[in-house]
């Protein structure tokens, strides 16, 4: 008896699916009631109707729920990370580092991948810059595997002067000083901000943390 009701069920199904339509753009592989509100046409037992284009079941038929990642960047004065023309941490930057890596590794949230980013300013040669920005984004990489990030999700990359986004203003607000030393000084001060790491997180949950101010 059950198999003939449920067979009824099924051929119920059948007709009501000629006056709907088996849309591919909101579930793939099941057939929908409509173009608009994308509902799936279920028997009366509940189970979903499915058709010959279904890969991967949606989550109301059983299906894994998709995971949802936001991305995070977290920028950080190198100024403020190392001394100036160098690539160990200064002990000031150790909370800092401290309180993202305790963010990335808190518990219930997934990390997919933390990749940290290396930058300098325009200013030295361009090779020497790359090779120093690479040396910082492996500090902080470093650090940060020390204080708990499995290593297997982080990454470091080096860009050297190639994203510097201070350099024509920089330039054009110091050409009024005569004096080169001066001149010079004002310059390395206003292109501070192209000196920068970035840590940027694709995880399950937005990555913040407090900064210093200075």
């Amino acid at each position: 008896m059950t198999k003939q009701l449920k067979l009824s069920a099924v051929l119920l199904a059948l007709f009501a699916s000629t006056s709907v339509f088996a849309a591919q753009h909101d579930h793939p592989g099941y057939t929908e009631t409509s173009l608009t509100d994308g509902k799936i046409v279920k028997n009366s037992y509940d189970e979903c109707w499915q058709n010959s284009f279904l890969e991967t079941k949606a989550p109301e038929c059983g299906g894994e729920v998709p995971v949802q990642f936001e991305d995070s960047v977290i920028s950080l004065s190198s100024n403020f990370l190392f001394g100036f023309d160098k690539s160990t941490l200064r002990p000031e930057a150790i909370q800092t580092l401290n309180n993202a890596a305790a963010k990335i590794t808190e518990q219930g949230i997934q990390v997919e991948s933390v990749v940290i980013e290396g930058h300098t300013d325009f200013m030295g040669k361009e090779d020497y810059n790359q090779a120093l920005s690479e040396r910082r984004a492996n500090s902080v990489r470093d650090y940060l595997i020390s204080q708990g990030v499995p290593a297997e999700i982080i990454s470091a990359v080096g860009y050297g002067e190639s994203q510097a986004r201070m350099t024509e203003q920089c330039q054009a607000q110091v050409a009024g000083i005569k004096n080169a030393a001066k001149k010079r000084l004002a310059q390395i001060d206003c292109i501070e901000p192209d000196r920068r790491v970035d840590i940027k997180v694709r995880a399950t949950k937005r990555i913040e943390i407090e900064q210093p101010t200075n």
